[in-house]
């Protein structure tokens, strides 16, 4: 039997997470705020449909802050 996967509600995950996540969003920003959770998904599903091989991953170099040339903070 195949599995039935629940579409992706904005509003139920925003009023879970921003709570969790100690925001406060308004009114006013709502709207804007469940349009670009909809992008966010759909760019996630773009992502989760692409095939990665397991042995192409490999860590990213660390970034260290030091100084600039001419000694500088950077």
């Amino acid at each position: 039997m195949s599995e039935t996967k629940a579409a992706f509600d904005a509003a139920r995950h925003l009023d879970a997470m921003a709570p969790a996540l100690g925001l406060t969003i308004t009114e006013e920003q709502r709207p804007g705020v469940l349009q670009f959770l909809g992008v966010a998904h759909l760019m996630s599903e773009i992502l989760r449909a692409t095939p990665l091989d397991d042995a192409s991953f490999e860590l990213a170099p660390v970034f260290r802050p030091g100084r600039t040339s001419d000694g500088e903070p950077a």
